[in-house]
């Protein structure tokens, strides 16, 4: 099967240039994963019309936290999210995101809340990259990676744009679970299309979750599913897009902009987390 394109042949690119901007405060918003309103019954299956499609966000919609991957000359080709962290400076994306062929990217940088080709919060510089070595010996269930990020003079990137708390060994099916991201085609505004739906365990990969909303395509690769209280701006990461076949079924398939998978968070994925907030380990990554 041929590996669906949720990314572009430019991330393998050198250092972004950097630019300055103002603050934006949000506290981490974490929703009580134990309310049942947010289980969906384990009989329950994804929906068999589809007619949902991903809406796409304004400047002033735009969820912050939510980043854009950039190479040096500015080429987007993945999207991510900040995570909440001791030391405010990590963010989460595909593992396929920055390590490819046994070989880690460098000079990668990352644009929270970019609207219109404007990185209206500026860049962070990505300093540091961990992935699980399973996933670099193949096995796409590990299909995430943390990054440390900073800017020279700068704040850090979660006090600027906030960030969402990880969350682990939820049930696949979820009510009410919002996956964000950046299409590189399709996209009139170089905006972030963003859709509210149910999850599921896929029922052709049943190791990975499942979402089914149009409008997905290369670029969205890295970015969050949140859990969400109304209104809130960020709140518990139970995924991102990644896993099977990096995020989704092959391109000839009639539906591949509408069925996105996300690797299902373990306690291994929270002990990734604890290396990159402890520096152990990673990769230099400039």
């Amino acid at each position: 099967m041929r590996r669906r394109s949720r990314t572009r042949a430019a991330m393998l690119c050198a250092v972004g240039a950097l630019a300055v901007a103002g603050l934006i405060q949000y506290a981490p918003d974490v929703l009580a994963l134990a309310e049942p309103k947010h289980h969906i019954s384990e009989d329950a299956g994804p929906p068999t019309d589809w007619n949902k499609k991903g809406t796409y966000l304004s400047a002033a919609q735009a969820y912050p936290s939510v980043v854009r991957l950039l190479g040096s000359d500015g080429s987007p080709f993945c999207s991510g999210s900040v995570v909440h962290s001791p030391g405010a400076d990590i963010v989460i994306t595909a593992a396929h995101c920055v390590y490819s062929g046994g070989t880690y990217n460098t000079g990668v940088s990352v644009a929270p809340g970019t609207t219109g080709g404007a990185d209206q919060h500026g860049t962070w510089n990505v300093d540091r990259i961990w992935v699980d070595p399973r996933y670099t010996q193949g096995d796409e269930r590990y299909d995430y990676a943390f990054l440390r990020v900073s800017r020279p003079g700068g704040p850090e990137i979660e006090d600027a744009v906030g960030g969402n708390t990880l969350t682990v060994n939820e049930p696949f099916d979820l009510r009410g679970v919002t996956t964000t991201g950046y299409p590189d085609s399709s996209n009139p505004g170089d905006q972030q299309i963003t859709c509210t739906m149910n999850t599921y365990q896929s029922g052709a990969h049943d190791q990975y979750r499942e979402m089914r909303c149009g409008g997905y395509y290369a670029g969205v690769s890295g970015g969050p599913w949140v859990l969400l209280k109304p209104g809130a701006r960020t709140g518990a990461l139970i995924g991102v897009v990644g896993g099977y076949n990096g995020g989704g079924p092959s391109d000839d398939d009639a539906h591949a902009d509408a069925i996105s998978y996300s690797p299902y968070f373990t306690n291994d994925t929270m002990a990734l987390y604890q290396q990159a907030v402890d520096d152990d380990g990673g990769q230099d990554a400039g």
